[in-house]
């Protein structure tokens, strides 16, 4: 009964004589599908009901509501919201509740639907990562990342003008670098020159025009095996695992991707893709679908790992047709992607008191370090790493101070 969904009659009487009433059943009918929890449901109802209200006092009529009158309402009314109850004040969770609205209002003929208007730079970038998908065999998440580098470049050099290839100079890519110095790491500015690199390949190869422009791109300096991974003791290990609430679903399921990171040295991409069909459970295997490596592998599956996905198979995963072993919970039965793998480190570092910055890949340094500990060469952490070359193991050596120690020369004389 859809009555449930409402905290009282009154309040499903009062919603009915508001701007929006007609829409409210609709809804929350939407959410229920969905597989949202009735207290989810009555949240995201008192939120629109909250936005009901400004509406109505800053006369905006139900046809022009929009992503623009959603900002207005979260940036400049929330935060200084003196609105009598009941209303919402958490963002997040209201921004989510407008984002269904909106999707309820369009699909419902409510509002017109939304026009998407690319620019000259959305349909350039969208043929450099097709490009970079089907001809140059780049994943889908480096091809993103490239794309937004170059967007911000190109919308940078031409705002809202067609792009022409030939006003494009060779201090552009220079000058777009410096302009970004102490504010973005390393690591960015060097992710930023190489998209800028691909993209001017791009140009060359479909337009005839961009070759001296590869050569423009600074060199920025960062060399290879400069750095120390960041590695995490077996304390540090042991007080991540033992912030997870392991009572509740979510505690199963967070506890469960965690041990894949911890164990067996799998990315966030690895584990949210972990299907049924990939566990042996007689042969005690795990197969590792394809990723940067462009073959699958198949790991040995550690007791305690195996442990934790059945407690969360059993006690923790709602009730679903997709294959994926790690689900999303509100709404049940959609696929958890790698953000979900990586929020749950991040908070069990938060819980635990160890350092916030602290991410999943740290996990797989971890696994690495200790199997070099245990005497394993690198060819063998190569393999369980899944790397295609022993040289990208080697910056593990580093870590393992007391063999460096052995190799190290003697210092030629005596400190004064």
């Amino acid at each position: 009964m859809i009555e449930e969904y409402f905290r009282s009659t009154r309040v499903r009487d009062r919603l009915a004589h508001s701007e929006l009433g007609a829409v409210f059943e609709d809804l929350v009918e939407y959410l229920r599908t969905r597989g949202h929890p009735v207290s989810t449901i009555q949240q995201y109802v008192q939120a629109v009901e909250h936005f009901d209200g400004w509406l109505r006092r800053a006369r905006v009529p139900t046809a022009s509501i929009d992503e623009e009158s959603v900002q207005r309402f979260l940036r400049k009314h929330i935060p200084r919201c003196q609105c009598p109850p009941p209303r919402c004040h958490t963002i997040p969770q209201t921004r989510a509740a407008l984002a269904h609205l909106l999707l309820v209002l369009r699909q419902t003929g409510r509002v017109p639907s939304e026009r998407r208007s690319d620019t000259p730079t959305d349909a350039v970038v969208a043929g450099f990562v097709t490009h970079l998908l089907d001809r140059r065999g780049a994943a889908a998440s480096t091809a993103a990342a490239r794309a937004c580098y170059v967007h911000e470049f190109l919308a940078e050099e031409f705002g809202t003008d067609p792009i022409e290839v030939t006003r494009i100079d060779v201090a552009a890519a220079t000058a777009f670098l410096v302009a970004r110095r102490g504010r973005w790491c390393t690591g960015t500015m060097k992710a930023a020159a190489t998209a800028l690199r691909s993209f001017f390949r791009y140009l060359e190869l479909e337009r005839g025009g961009g070759g001296e422009l590869v050569a423009s791109v600074p060199t920025l300096p960062g060399w290879k095996l400069a750095t120390v991974p960041r590695v995490l003791d077996e304390t540090e290990v042991h007080a991540i695992l033992n912030a997870f609430d392991r009572r509740t679903p979510i505690g199963r399921r967070s506890y469960a991707s965690t041990m894949c990171l911890a164990y067996l040295g799998l990315r966030t991409c690895e584990v949210a893709a972990l299907s049924l069909d990939d566990i042996d459970w007689r042969a005690g295997t795990v197969r590792v679908a394809a990723t940067k490596s462009r073959r699958a592998d198949v790991l040995p599956l550690p007791a305690p790992v195996a442990r934790a996905i059945l407690a969360y198979l059993r006690r923790g995963r709602p009730k679903t047709s997709i294959r994926q072993i790690f689900v999303r919970h509100a709404p049940p039965g959609a696929s958890a992607g790698p953000g979900v793998v990586r929020n749950a480190v991040r908070l069990a570092c938060a819980h635990a008191g160890l350092d916030p910055h602290i991410g999943p890949h740290a996990l797989r340094h971890t696994v690495a370090t200790r199997l070099l500990r245990r005497g394993a060469s690198m060819k063998e952490i190569a393999d369980v790493l899944r790397h295609r070359s022993i040289d990208t193991a080697a910056i593990y050596a580093k870590v393992d101070l007391g063999t460096l120690g052995e190799v190290a020369a003697r210092w030629p004389g005596r400190i004064r």
